[in-house]
């Protein structure tokens, strides 16, 4: 057209900063995230609630957070294994299937008013399972479709894609609770994770990369972990991860219970609470996604973190719901630190044929949440709720400010 300036997809992305969205693919697998994450944190809010009302008691919320996490511990360096050998977006739209199949159970269930805790618990558990291989080849899949150049931006803008499902998941579970039913919910579930896999699928095959790897599963297993913990920057990333994944993210196991006993909230107001948090976190990834370039992602990972845990610290302390809900957004902001740069690390930092390997082991750190779920429920049924999200958060400061000391080469990261 003459005199006319056409810009293609690839123009657009550079100019608004997210050149990831340049890159073939990349959009259909973002949108997908979305979904997954929205369909995640709305389980995390519904399964949570649904817990407290049917039994009223804070360990039993908290092990619902177990029982959804433990097979990250138990499976997520298989998951990781098995999606270096297949492919992955086969098998991202398998385990979506898988998802489906369950919410669908549980919606059942309770329009026939037989949803139980043990037909909840073992639910989670497998969507657990699923997560453990889903979410380590998803992770990777970002890498096989980008260049180390955009890698980066790609993870930030991955991480703000989560930070959306944070605000946006649980005010929806919220809403949809208070206004129709559970089963209502899990429907909503279902059709999230059906268009996340449905996203997937559109992927075209040529924009994976091929790995050609060993085909015995165990032997790439273990030869994978030896090279991945060869660099000191990576085990950085993994220790901060056990420790916050123990200490800080627990919290959101017993937050149903806070809201309810502490701050007096209803469900939507558990939901306003946790979409807070997801907001900091949002407006964090996106600064991080459009401002941060190739350096300095070591510190920036070290300093969201703690700042993560000073601002839990201060929410443990408050009991009005409005400093409450502020409280979450800047420890949301915090932690988007730590969102956006612990993959982020660990890709630039191993090789091609290693990224599922590397993301089924940071899975296995991620996969020690089920043991800080349960400690911390076990601590709030002996000291309440508030104090102790305030002494894990308390611990959580202090080893990540060890850990910052004492390795450098995750500082130089």
């Amino acid at each position: 057209m003459s005199g006319s300036v056409l810009f293609s997809h690839r123009d657009i992305a550079h100019r608004l900063r997210i050149d990831a969205f340049g890159v073939d693919g990349y959009p259909s697998l973002w949108l997908a995230n979305l979904a997954w994450n929205v369909a995640r944190w709305m389980d995390q809010i519904t399964a949570g609630w649904i817990a407290f009302e049917l039994t009223h008691s804070v360990l039993l919320v908290a092990l619902i957070g177990f029982y959804r996490s433990v097979p990250l511990f138990v499976l997520g360096l298989f998951g990781g294994a098995i999606g270096d050998q297949v492919d992955r977006r086969r098998l991202i739209v398998f385990v979506q299937v898988l998802n489906v199949t369950c919410v669908a159970v549980l919606a059942i269930l309770s329009v026939a008013h037989r949803l139980g805790y043990l037909e909840l618990a073992a639910g989670e558990v497998i969507m657990g399972i699923g997560m453990a291989v889903d979410w380590p080849s998803r992770r990777a899949l970002t890498a096989d479709l980008v260049t180390r150049e955009h890698l980066t931006n790609a993870i930030a803008l991955d991480s703000t894609a989560m930070n959306i499902s944070r605000t946006v998941g649980p005010f929806l579970s919220g809403a949809v609770i208070a206004a129709l039913s559970w089963s209502s919910a899990y429907a909503t579930l279902g059709l999230l994770y059906c268009v996340s896999g449905l996203l997937v699928a559109r992927i075209p095959p040529s924009v994976v990369k091929s790995r050609g790897l060993d085909r015995r599963v165990w032997r790439g297993l273990t030869e994978g972990i030896g090279e991945v913990l060869k660099d000191q920057a990576i085990v950085g990333v993994l220790m901060v991860t056990v420790v916050m994944n123990l200490l800080f993210f627990p919290f959101q196991q017993v937050l149903p219970v806070e809201a309810a006993d502490v701050l007096h909230q209803g469900a939507i107001g558990l939901g306003t609470l946790v979409a807070a948090d997801g907001f900091g976190s949002l407006l964090g990834t996106l600064g991080i996604a459009t401002l941060v370039g190739h350096r300095r992602h070591g510190i920036l990972f070290l300093v969201g973190s703690m700042a993560g845990c000073a601002a839990l610290i201060g929410f443990s302390l408050v009991r009005g719901f409005t400093s409450a809900a502020c409280l979450l957004f800047v420890e949301g902001i915090g932690r988007a630190g730590f969102s956006a740069f612990q993959s982020t690390i660990i890709l630039r930092n191993c090789t091609v044929a290693l990224r599922s390997r590397a993301m089924g082991v940071l899975t296995l750190a991620i996969g020690v949440g089920p043991f800080g779920a349960l400690e911390i429920g076990i601590l709030a049924e002996v000291i309440g709720t508030p104090r102790a999200i305030l002494a894990n958060a308390c611990i959580c400061l202090a080893w990540i400010s060890i850990i910052a000391v004492r390795s450098r080469q995750l500082r130089e990261a």
